[in-house]
């Protein structure tokens, strides 16, 4: 499968990926291209006259060009045809500069065209390779066209125009500009992500990859605005775990038990590890059955499943539902306290109300009175 298919992005309907959109400029862009290229060669066909440039350059060159777009069409990966056909531009800039010096009847620097070129190119590098390697193709290819002149001046008595100094002058300091701009690009990219891996870093727990408690604050404040439930899980003996088989096999159970809550959580809600072995998950738009029915869920998930090499850890919940006036502290206060109903009544359960009828039984009524 082609690199170009094994990740696509999802978006809303109407919504093109930006490799797609890429994909489809380049084909547009080879496809004129070679269009371009045919109506040149027609026109000077017809006028009779010999242009090494438009009847043997440009059409050599358009055989990469068919390669690119064979690979664009057939959803290759969209690195191989911008090298390619950078290479190719490249051979046309080169060709056309040496072309026009050997066949110069006119003072060099009467036209700007090749100059300009090179800018174009210049900036196709930039947006291609890094910083580094764009500026040393930068600088490689306006000494080229500019010293070019020059060396024609030097070994064949060729003539300059005026103009000449001043357009060198004015393209080098175009590409000094657009270096400087690639180099504060690079800059602003390099902070932007040092700023996203430190958010990252600050609302996510490194251990389980799961958000920590920062990193739940606003999806339990979303759940006050919306409604629903929140679940408060605790790991049952999680102590006697680290004491037993050390804290590198309690890591990994704090693991997967975070992959095991990850795998219940319902839509639109989220998990997060709420501290030490402790973890809330919030349930939006559900009501005290579901809600329930739920928790029941994630007790069993853990109850059925094994560890590796310490067997069945078991799991407490603490159910509650929002209601009027709840703030974050109270919202999770409440959970709380019916976890430790949950844990008082013997582990391996969870409980919605203050009472003492055991772990789950509370939520196994028609009614949900304390939730």
């Amino acid at each position: 499968m082609p690199p170009s298919r094994s990740r696509r992005l999802v978006g809303p309907p109407n919504w093109r990926p930006p490799e797609e959109l890429r994909r489809t400029l380049y084909i547009l862009a080879i496809a004129l291209g070679l269009v371009v290229v045919l109506f040149l060669n027609v026109l000077t066909y017809r006028s009779g006259d010999v242009n090494l440039y438009v009847q043997v350059v440009l059409p050599v060159t358009m055989i990469p060009a068919l390669i690119s777009l064979g690979w664009l069409l057939r959803d290759g990966p969209l690195d191989v045809p911008e090298r390619l056909m950078f290479f190719t531009v490249n051979v046309q800039v080169f060709a056309q500069a040496l072309l026009e010096e050997m066949q110069r009847t006119a003072p060099a620097g009467e036209t700007d065209l090749l100059y300009w070129s090179v800018v174009v190119n210049v900036m196709l590098g930039y947006l291609i390779f890094p910083n580094r390697v764009a500026g040393w193709y930068s600088a490689g290819l306006f000494g080229f066209s500019a010293g070019l002149p020059w060396l024609g001046v030097a070994l064949r008595g060729s003539v300059v125009s005026p103009d000449l100094p001043r357009l060198q002058l004015t393209v080098g300091i175009v590409l000094l500009f657009v270096h400087a701009l690639s180099w504060y690009r690079g800059q602003f990219e390099a902070q932007r992500s040092a700023v996203r891996v430190m958010q990252r870093l600050a609302h996510t727990d490194l251990l389980t990859n799961l958000p920590n408690r920062r990193g739940m604050y606003p999806a339990v404040e979303a759940l006050l605005a919306s409604g629903g439930g929140a679940l408060l899980l605790d790991l049952d003996h999680f102590k006697r775990v680290n004491d037993t088989f050390g804290h590198q096999v309690g890591d990994e159970v704090l693991e997967r038990a975070a992959r095991l809550l990850e795998a219940q959580v319902p839509p639109g809600g989220r998990v997060g590890r709420w501290g030490g072995e402790e973890f809330l998950m919030t349930l939006p738009g559900l009501d005290a059955p579901a809600a329930g029915a739920l928790a029941e869920a994630v007790c069993r998930a853990f109850r059925t499943q094994t560890m590796v090499d310490v067997g069945v850890v078991t799991i407490s919940a603490g159910l509650t539902l929002t209601r009027p006036g709840d703030t974050l502290p109270i919202l999770v206060a409440r959970a709380d306290e019916h976890l430790y109903v949950a844990k008082r009544a013997g582990r391996d359960g969870w409980a919605d109300r203050m009472a003492a009828d055991g772990p789950g039984a509370a939520g196994s009524g028609p009614a949900f009175p304390d939730v």
